[in-house]
């Protein structure tokens, strides 16, 4: 239980403790002890508030995090298809340039100069495929936007991500699912030496479920440490959006790592 819960329930219940005691002690309640009882329930009501809007406002913040990344990514996706429509009216322009300096090395016997041509013009047509980590631009934008702490941690990343453009999964809670993930692998390697900070990310569909695992080094302290920024939250979050999309997460700690798994039906 959180300690603000926790001085939600003592505060009211010494309050009872102490009219019962006056009740029971043959002393009845004058007008200031009824002014007092008074008091003591605006103020339960007060703190009640108080603690609940407290709540709300750290889960107003999360969502708004996420919000953020879906913006990132709608403008990631908006900039990158600019920059290739950019490039392929700039290829436009080249092609009928290269095809015919490529016929003339043809009709000149010149075979080798026509396949180095044709090989960079090739490499060109490549390199117009989607950048990013993966297809999913939603996931390259949370992914990019974390790889700024990353850097400033000195985090060694190893990144594999299979994920394809579109997903049966509504796109907050996919920005969600990966950024409370990631959060929680942060935290842990905040916590360790510069040279021991490392997280892995692996993503992929397989069968029609997509499948995430997180792994990172921790200490043992951090793994079993109860009271924790995010603790308990985070996991919830990704507990039910496992429930709602029939699939499961999993968390275990073992040789120092970390690993945190979580299954989502997204074909």
């Amino acid at each position: 239980m959180r300690s603000g819960n926790l001085l939600f329930l003592v505060i009211p219940a010494s309050q009872l403790l102490m009219i019962s005691g006056n009740i029971s002690g043959g002393q009845p309640l004058d007008f200031w002890g009824y002014g007092g009882v008074v008091l003591s329930i605006a103020a339960d009501i007060l703190l009640l508030y108080v603690l609940l809007w407290g709540s709300r406002q750290k889960a107003l913040k999360k969502e708004l995090q996420e919000l953020s990344y879906l913006q990132e990514a709608e403008h990631m996706r908006t900039e990158m298809l600019e920059e290739k429509q950019k490039e392929i009216c700039a290829m436009r322009s080249d092609f009928e340039k290269n095809l015919d300096e490529i016929r003339k090395n043809l009709r000149q016997g010149e075979k080798e100069a026509a396949d180095i041509k044709l090989k960079k013009f090739q490499e060109r047509l490549e390199s117009a495929g989607t950048p990013g980590y993966c297809q999913n631009t939603v996931v390259n934008a949370i992914i990019s936007e974390k790889e700024k702490e990353f850097q400033r941690l000195g985090i060694k990343t190893s990144i594999r991500l299979l994920i394809p453009h579109s997903l049966n999964i509504d796109p907050l809670h996919l920005c969600s699912l990966f950024s409370n993930l990631l959060d929680n692998a942060l935290e842990a390697v905040e916590e360790l030496e510069e040279a021991e900070r490392k997280i892995q990310i692996d993503a992929s569909i397989r069968g029609s479920y997509l499948v995430v695992k997180i792994q990172n080094p921790s200490t043992k302290d951090h793994a079993d440490r109860k009271r924790r920024k995010g603790r308990g939250y985070g996991t919830q979050i990704l507990k039910s959006l496992a429930r709602t999309y029939d699939g499961s997460y999993q968390a275990v700690f073992e040789k120092g790592w970390y690993k945190a798994f979580v299954s989502v039906k997204a074909v």
